[in-house]
């Protein structure tokens, strides 16, 4: 009986240990981690104000409801996600409309003039009033956060959210191929599969197995993303949230919009 009692209880351990040796995501707690949510892909962000009123905002912005309602007969009725959470957002918004340098006496701000005919360089709308001294990211109230994306043109906007868009394909984390990152250095490695969003913009994205314990490529599975055009490298966090028009891999925190 004792033998018995010992071999239990050494069992009740391993699979403790199983259950949480693989998790070693920088996770993004999104508070909707069921397999398969009964709403739209618009009806979930709706539901998790922590991590998605931002992303509301701005796909409102964009005038792209019915894409993520599954109504968008360009993009298909169901497709891929790569989050963007208010993290990432408010990051976005406080580099390109927050407080700027003092300038010198007697300078004068181009913030919010247009650039000279024929110039190419962007715009940089001067920031509206109440937010011009924001400090910090996180620090942008909900109602400074609106104003600033009020402010944003809309093929920003768009592009911003199109850029993150895989059409016609709900893929889950184990549809994306495996691959390496290239040990060159170049921004595209061996395996995984370049994508083209559903803005024209090609990303490569490849899953790959972290070490575990000492052990190459036994741990958790995460999955990569690499823009082509800007070299930036960021991973997914939090996988696989099913709605009944696509899937959501939300971005890791330390996104920043537009960096694709």
């Amino acid at each position: 009986m004792r033998t018995i009692k010992q071999s239990l209880y050494l069992l009740a351990l391993l699979l403790c240990f199983a259950c949480t040796g693989c998790t070693k995501y920088d996770f993004v707690e999104t508070g909707k981690a069921q397999s398969h949510l009964d709403k739209t892909m618009w009806e979930y962000f709706q539901t998790d104000d922590y991590n998605w009123s931002g992303l509301v905002l701005l796909i409102k912005r964009a005038g792209l409801e019915d894409l993520f309602q599954g109504k968008d007969t360009q993009y298909g009725p169901k497709f891929t996600f790569l989050g963007i959470t208010n993290h990432s957002l408010r990051r976005y918004l406080y580099k390109t409309y927050g407080k700027k340098a003092e300038l010198p006496e007697g300078t004068e701000s181009t913030e919010g003039t247009e650039s000279p005919e024929g110039s190419e360089a962007p715009v940089t709308p001067a920031p509206p009033a109440g937010v011009a001294n924001a400090i910090k990211p996180s620090e942008l109230s909900e109602e400074e956060t609106m104003q600033l994306i009020e402010r944003m043109d809309v093929e920003t906007a768009r592009k911003i959210i199109l850029d993150c868009v895989i059409p016609h394909e709900a893929l889950l984390l184990e549809d994306f191929p495996a691959g390496r990152k290239s040990a060159s250095g170049e921004a595209i490695g061996t395996g995984g599969k370049l994508y083209t969003m559903a803005s024209g913009k090609q990303l490569w994205l490849y899953t790959f197995r972290d070490a575990y314990a000492t052990v190459p490529e036994v741990g958790a599975n995460r999955l990569h993303i690499v823009s082509p055009e800007t070299k930036v490298t960021r991973d997914i966090a939090s996988h696989d949230i099913q709605t009944r028009t696509g899937v959501v891999h939300s971005l890791q925190y330390d996104f920043t919009a537009a960096e694709f």
